[in-house]
């Protein structure tokens, strides 16, 4: 079993790297006013703000200056700030799952290093995929699109949204949260891998206390599983439905939108298998580690009732009984996930994103 720690010494999530740097803008003595209407974070805040310029600010520019509103053109067109704010609120819920984990988990008392857990998603993973985010859609914009290109499609609210919202405003709330799903897939099972987590053999679930990790987990996946959803409807949704969703403005999305979904599924399914599977091992690695030392304890007597020439198995002795209960406390600890609901609500989470972007794809 690990060394037990105090609790002023428990590890906790911390805050993202882009919600830091928010921070010092003061939007966090918003969130402190009294006339706040929610509780929210700095990402929340920002991603808020973010739907304002779009909404307000772009669109309002559009309906002034005589323009038909782009989500009158395409109402699908507003699942886009709503996946957005949906990020923001996700990672903000992961960072509180983060820390609730560790707690019911009790891993303060069960690793020798409970520090290794402090600080939820590296900073340096955050920030190269901001900068990878921010320098791609400019790039694109500027480059591959064009700006003359770019003002002549939809004016000077399409200008601003390729160089500056999608780019300063989307990326950093997309940017997090993917740092933070790689955090919970990949990072996390490492760690406690890594500092050779004890299982608790306590647990009434018989889950050796690994539940909460594993449902944070899966949690992640479901958010991104969303996400998913989402992009495949407002892609496929205005070139399938009629009436005031039908969108014919650009041409419907084609082999190559197809192979970007798909991909993108394979790897996001992949990171949540590699969690869980690697979680599963740490487990099963425990569980063997006690039963081979309960074996050793047991072949260190040479007398009864260890003696196999001697054993009578019709009349055990007490000593041999005792050890039984023993190793049937590590054998009915269950590696998760370990249900028939478990596995079904995983492979239904799996196969929904997929399925329905063949369905929408094919219609």
């Amino acid at each position: 079993m690990g060394v037990g720690a105090d609790s002023t010494t428990r590890p906790r999530a911390g805050e993202p790297l882009v919600a830091r740097l928010i921070r010092r803008t003061g939007v966090d003595r918003v969130n402190s006013s009294e006339r706040a209407p929610l509780d929210a974070g700095p990402l929340t805040w920002y991603a808020l703000a973010v739907v304002a310029v779009e909404l307000v600010g772009l669109q309002g520019y559009r309906l002034v200056t005589g323009q038909v509103l782009t989500f009158v053109q395409n109402p699908l067109w507003l699942i886009r700030p709503l996946v957005l704010l949906g990020a923001a609120v996700a990672i903000e819920s992961l960072y509180r799952r983060y820390d609730r984990a560790l707690d019911r988990a009790n891993i303060v008392h069960r690793v020798e290093e409970p520090d290794r857990f402090d600080g939820f998603v590296p900073d340096r993973l955050t920030g190269i995929l901001v900068v990878l985010g921010v320098a791609f859609t400019l790039v694109n914009a500027i480059v591959v699109l064009t700006v003359p290109q770019l003002y002549a499609a939809g004016g000077a609210t399409r200008v601003v949204r390729f160089l500056v919202v999608t780019p300063f405003g989307y990326v950093p709330v997309l940017a997090s949260f993917l740092a933070t799903y790689v955090s919970v897939e990949m990072i996390l099972p490492r760690r406690i891998a890594d500092t050779n987590v004890s299982l608790d053999f306590l647990d009434p679930e018989q889950l050796g206390g690994m539940r909460p990790i594993g449902e944070l987990i899966k949690l992640a996946y479901y958010y991104l599983m969303v996400g998913l959803v989402a992009y495949a409807v407002a892609t496929y949704g205005p070139y399938i439905l009629g009436g005031v969703f039908a969108y014919t403005a650009l041409d419907p999305p084609g082999l190559a939108v197809n192979a970007m979904f798909t991909a993108v599924w394979i790897l996001s399914v992949a990171f949540m298998a590699f969690g869980i599977y690697r979680l599963h091992q740490h487990m099963a690695h425990q569980k063997r580690n006690r039963l081979y030392e309960l074996d050793d304890q047991a072949r260190e007597h040479v007398d009864q009732p260890w003696d196999v020439r001697s054993f009578d198995a019709l009349n055990p002795p007490a000593e041999y009984q005792r050890y039984r209960e023993r190793v049937k406390l590590i054998t009915e600890t269950k590696e998760y996930p370990a249900t028939f609901t478990m596995w079904t609500q995983i492979v239904v989470g799996v196969l929904v994103p997929k399925a329905l972007q063949m369905v929408l794809a094919a219609a």
